[in-house]
């Protein structure tokens, strides 16, 4: 047991290792230069009165560098993206508008992990005007999803391989469309393109899961020999 425990562990760790080692070729993926850096685009009621913008997590701060007075926790959901959380993250709130954030990235052949998380507060879900959220990513659409959809309060993150059969420019693009204001809102985080598929493979995650297991059965026998003496 203590063998397939120690493989789960390293299995664990190389996983780890090949996201943290790749480079992320989404050009401030995270947002972290603090600035709405991407080319954007925006029309409607709202805009440029609350345009998106760039917010600081865990801030009670109003717009434009917080979400109307509403802490947005750390990304703590479950991504291969090779950036660090940091703390910043694109903020889309605009009323009767759409936007869009986007850039292109030159891609050679082969195969891309790509991804991103998406947040969505408890404000703009309370709200009672509706808006839909749209992620591609290397031209791969990802998410395409309402707020009152979703569950608030939880990030998501939506990810997948791009298979690029083509070597040229591909857009990643995010795009924001409100209905009646107020409008319900949405946090984006930690856009990125991977290089090669850094997603564990099936066979990866059965050998963690084993190695854990066995890791638990040898603490359950450990506790009962403890219990016993």
């Amino acid at each position: 047991m203590k063998r397939i425990a120690i493989a789960a562990l390293a299995a664990g760790a190389m996983v780890a290792g090949s996201a943290s080692a790749a480079t992320n070729l989404v050009m401030n993926g995270s947002f972290e230069t603090g600035t709405l850096d991407w080319v954007y685009s925006g029309v409607g009621d709202d805009v440029p009165g609350h345009k998106a913008t760039i917010i600081d997590y865990n801030s009670g701060a109003g717009y434009p560098t917080g979400a109307f007075g509403e802490p947005i926790p750390f990304d703590d959901s479950a991504s291969p993206s090779p950036d660090a959380v940091g703390s910043h993250a694109a903020y889309f709130v605009a009323d009767h508008s759409t936007e869009t954030l986007s850039q292109t990235v030159s891609l050679d052949v082969g195969l891309y992990t790509i991804g991103f998380s998406v947040y969505v507060p408890f404000n703009g879900f309370n709200n009672s005007g509706n808006a839909t959220f749209t992620g591609t990513v290397a031209g791969v659409n990802l998410a395409n999803f309402t707020v009152d959809g979703t569950t608030p309060g939880v990030w998501k993150h939506y990810a997948g391989v791009a298979n690029i059969t083509v070597a040229g420019d591909y857009l990643t693009s995010f795009t924001y469309d409100s209905g009646l204001a107020p409008a319900g809102d949405f946090v984006v985080d930690r856009a990125y393109i991977v290089a090669g598929n850094v997603v564990p493979e099936p066979s990866t995650w059965a050998l963690m899961i084993t190695g854990f297991g066995g890791a638990g059965a040898m603490l359950r026998r450990r506790r009962q020999a403890a219990v016993a003496a």
